[in-house]
């Protein structure tokens, strides 16, 4: 590529970048509320206001049937555009509501996006609709139309409650538009709608954000509790419910597959070495101390914490996808090395600490969760009986005669060095 053609390619992807960049921008301010939330919670309060179809199709129905009517009693070409725009815009909006739902049944993401495009174009063509109800001097056709918007408008107060920036513009969509057409109105009296619309519009945004500020708390409590019961509290780990919950995912996702095109995974036990030492000499805070340290050396080792897991005292699960048997090796002795590294918890003596693996492999050693958490962990107890700080897979001659067992002195390196630390209330 030339020199010329590279600088017209910057030019042309500049404008569609910053297009990008107002689209996103756009986006987060709609599904946004006063305050800024976790990405996690905004997603949430997104479904949540999304995802509502049996009130989406009340609305539907009873927008069509005002459109119907107006038609009917007009006779004009723009009602039956108006009709046929409606039709087809509420078949898109429960097709895209109904995929949304599927989509987040299966755990996937799902297009809220398309979901939200279609509410605002549907806002906006009623809207129009309603203003050349005005415009046309008929009063039924008007009274029509400020009933539908009235009802439209409570409708979102509840129905957007997850989403107050997308509400609020819905609501400005259709109540603005009616107030202004109302100014120059030929209908005796109708022209006092200009000042009353925005009123119920204000009051209408108020019920909005107060049911917001509800919902937002029930999602955050329930968030909140969620965490609770998958992660771990100390070290901020998922906990044996995730891990289960996980093995369950890369299980399932597997047993539709031939055996052929089965994505293999693996699992890793690990148990830390000397940490009881550490305990019983140093105390429980000391422990808990070196527990968060040894858990963010095992995230740095696997980059995230999404496959890493504690499940008892100081033990952990990992469970790496899609790796083959020398690359599990590699990551089992990147881990060793990192957790093997002398801690600094403030004591002021470095403190040692070590860590056995075992692994186990889909579907090799196993093809249900309660098989290859067994296999892995006869491995981990065989690399504790072989003298710790290694990784023993699953299936290896080494685990032919494991007993579940560690021998008596399996931990008398680490002992020895507890005793060079100074216990609580030592002069340090």
């Amino acid at each position: 590529m030339t020199l010329s053609n590279t600088t017209s390619d910057q030019q042309h992807s500049a404008p569609a970048a910053k297009r990008q960049r107002l689209s996103e921008r756009l986006t987060d301010w709609l599904t946004g509320g006063p305050r800024p939330q976790p990405a996690p919670i905004v997603r949430k309060l997104v479904l949540q206001s999304q995802t509502k179809l049996r009130t989406l199709v009340i609305a539907m129905v009873g927008t069509i049937l005002t459109v119907a009517v107006t038609a009917y009693l007009s006779g004009a070409v723009w009602a039956y555009a108006w009709l046929g725009t409606e039709i087809a815009l509420s078949v898109a909006r429960f097709a895209a509501v109904v995929a949304l739902q599927r989509a987040t049944a299966s755990g996937r993401k799902g297009n809220a996006t398309a979901t939200m495009i279609l509410d605002l174009t549907r806002s906006t063509t009623y809207s129009i609709g309603c203003v050349l109800c005005v415009l046309s001097g008929d009063p039924t056709l008007t009274l029509l139309a400020g009933m539908v918007i009235a009802g439209l408008t409570g409708g979102i107060s509840s129905r957007s409650a997850g989403t107050p920036h997308f509400g609020i513009t819905q609501i400005g969509i259709l109540v603005l538009p009616f107030s202004l057409a109302t100014i120059g109105s030929a209908i005796p009296h109708i022209n006092v709608m200009t000042f009353l619309f925005p009123i119920y519009g204000i009051g209408v945004v108020v019920v909005l954000l107060e049911n917001y500020q509800i919902l937002l708390e029930l999602v955050l409590s329930e968030s909140q509790n969620l965490r609770l019961a998958t992660y771990d509290s100390l070290t901020g780990l998922p906990n044996r419910v995730m891990k289960r919950a996980r093995l369950a995912q890369l299980l399932s996702s597997n047993v539709a597959e031939s055996r052929t095109d089965r994505q293999p995974f693996t699992v890793f036990g690990l148990d830390l070495d000397g940490f009881k030492t550490i305990n019983d000499r140093l105390g429980h805070s000391a422990g808990d101390a070196a527990l968060v340290a040894v858990a963010d050396r095992l995230r740095d080792a696997v980059g995230g914490e999404e496959v890493i897991f504690r499940v008892g005292g100081d033990e952990f699960v990992m469970l790496i996808p899609t790796i083959t048997p020398a690359e599990a090796d590699e990551i089992a002795s990147r881990i060793i090395t990192s957790v093997s590294e002398p801690y600094d918890i403030g004591l002021g003596t470095p403190l040692d600490i070590g860590i056995s693996i075992g692994s186990a492999s889909f579907p090799q050693d196993g093809d249900t969760a309660d098989d290859l958490l067994s296999a892995a962990d006869i491995a981990m107890y065989a690399a504790k009986r072989r003298g710790k700080g290694i990784h023993v897979a699953y299936g290896t001659r080494s685990v032919e005669t494991v007993d579940l067992v560690p021998e008596p002195d399996a931990d008398a390196r680490m002992a020895r060095r507890a005793e060079r630390m100074p216990a609580p209330g030592d002069h340090i």
